[in-house]
């Protein structure tokens, strides 16, 4: 049987999604194959309790937006604790299992995977939000087989998946020292190499990432819940808060006035 391991980032208050998930995965994901998950947390609890396929690592708090900036600098910085798995699959905190979903359904003989985006699923590709500063190592020239893939679900075999976060680690790190933060942080990132090296990657539909308010018409696979309903986005910095506030009204305004 062939054996996964989880990838799930739940420090500070995203502890509080970790049971919904968990009960989900157990439930639906991979039935097919041996399931471990690595849990990387600050919650104590967490990390004095003991569950058999559930092996719980310390990640210090750390301010917006480096927990999810520096999350593939974690992994690859981590890469021995996951030396007994033969696929590594990365999922947001906020995400819960709608359908059962297979191995197969995931990867179809490719070495990795990647999901189709909700918020710009059948959108222009000229509109997708793009790294532009063409000092960052995410920015992408974008042409009409550019694709806009999500940050919260994607994973591969082992070694393709770590060869991909040290790219990624290394080209963040290489923004920082430039003082370069990408628009979108690591996402941006993703983008980038998704983008560069397509051929490798099994594309999903955006029912594998589908959001909990919206929907897209397709068979829901995988639930992304709403953040701010369960932890709030105070605890993101006043930068965020801004940009958050900002595409709500935004994306209302379009609705509105039927451009959207």
């Amino acid at each position: 049987m062939k054996k996964v391991g989880v990838l799930y980032i739940c420090s500070g208050e995203y502890w509080r999604f970790w049971e919904g998930f968990y009960q989900s995965s157990e439930q639906l994901f991979l039935k097919d194959c041996d399931v471990e998950y690595f849990r990387f947390t600050d919650y104590d609890p967490f990390l004095k309790e003991s569950i058999s396929n559930v092996t719980s690592i310390y990640q210090e708090p750390l301010e917006w937006p480096f927990p999810t900036l520096l999350r593939y600098n974690l992994f690859y910085d981590s890469r021995d604790t996951f030396k007994n798995v033969d696929y590594l699959i990365f999922c947001n905190a906020n995400l819960k299992f709608a359908k059962l979903i297979t191995i197969d359904d995931l990867l179809d003989s490719k070495l990795m995977f990647a999901t189709l985006h909700p918020g710009w699923y059948g959108k222009d590709y000229r509109k997708f939000p793009f790294e532009t500063n063409e000092n960052s190592l995410a920015f992408i020239e974008r042409d009409e087989n550019s694709k806009y893939v999500c940050g919260g679900f994607n994973g591969g075999d082992r070694l393709s998946f770590l060869k991909m976060s040290k790219a990624l680690s290394d080209a963040i790190e290489s923004d920082l020292k430039q003082d370069v933060i990408a628009c979108w942080h690591d996402e941006s990132h993703f983008n980038k190499f998704f983008n560069d090296q397509q051929k490798i990657f099994n594309l999903l539909s955006p029912s594998f990432c589908s959001p909990e308010n919206k929907s897209l018409g397709l068979d829901e696979k995988v639930t992304v819940l709403i953040k701010d309903k369960v932890i709030g986005v105070k605890n993101k910095g006043l930068s965020y808060l801004l940009r958050y506030y900002l595409l709500k009204y935004l994306e209302k305004l379009l609705r509105i006035l039927g451009l959207r």
